[in-house]
């Protein structure tokens, strides 16, 4: 899996094949920039109304945002575990490592079926998680795209373009009763293969903070009804 600007790189202009299949990555690479910006501000839009017009874990700020786009191949897929973890990890610091490989193999495993197993000639996925970063809970919405490339002369070198967006917020902790994010959050630890210990520690540190932050401890009345669990959105064709 590498950048697509790397790809780029890699045809020079010594013939006119060559340029032309340059610009054509090029043009592949631009179309990629502009469905992850795209994205970014779906998923800020999205989430204004968490909580609210829709039924997700309701948030107070917008932390921070990522995109990359990428060239895959047929064995990309076997690095992207590795992959998504390392960029998970640099992008949620303060997150136990039992928490970020739990969910970045969540992320992978979607992103390997997603990616590997398509058969459209394109595609997107979103799905969000919620993890505790230090004293806070944070939200990651992950949206991607995917399309097929079939040019010859550059299939060889990319036989797919996809666009990533990661974007981090602060889950509003005001709007969400304790039991309610505790089974969001416990079913998305146990999808995540930790053990029973892992999970439990989790928890704890979770609950922790909640209390520190509501001060006088649990609330036991939901402001808002969380019907959709994190990372339950399916891929879907677009």
């Amino acid at each position: 899996m590498s950048l697509v600007r790397d790809i780029v790189k890699q045809f020079d202009n010594s013939d006119e094949l060559a340029q032309t299949q340059r610009e054509v990555v090029e043009s592949l690479a631009r179309l990629g920039e502009t469905k992850a910006e795209l994205f970014e501000a779906k998923i800020q839009e999205s989430l204004r109304g968490a909580g609210g017009t829709n039924s997700t874990v309701p948030i107070t700020s917008i932390l921070a945002s990522k995109k990359e786009v990428h060239a895959f191949t047929s064995t990309s897929t076997e690095h992207l575990a590795d992959t998504v973890k390392s960029s998970l990890k640099s992008f949620v610091s303060g997150t136990a490592d039992s928490i970020i490989d739990g969910v970045g193999g969540l992320i992978s495993e979607a992103l390997t079926v997603f990616l590997g197993g398509a058969s459209a000639s394109t595609g997107t996925m979103e799905e969000y998680y919620v993890v505790t970063e230090g004293l806070s809970i944070v939200r990651v919405d992950l949206k991607a795209w995917y399309l097929n490339v079939s040019a010859r002369g550059i299939y060889e070198k990319m036989e797919r373009i996809s666009a990533f967006v990661a974007v981090k917020s602060t889950v509003d902790l005001t709007k969400i009763d304790f039991n309610t994010f505790l089974y969001l959050y416990q079913n998305q630890l146990t999808a995540a293969h930790l053990d029973k210990n892992q999970v439990k520690q989790a928890l704890q540190e979770a609950k922790e903070i909640y209390q520190e932050f509501n001060g006088a401890g649990l609330r036991t009345q939901a402001v808002h009804h969380i019907t959709r669990a994190p990372g339950s959105t399916a891929p879907r064709s677009s």
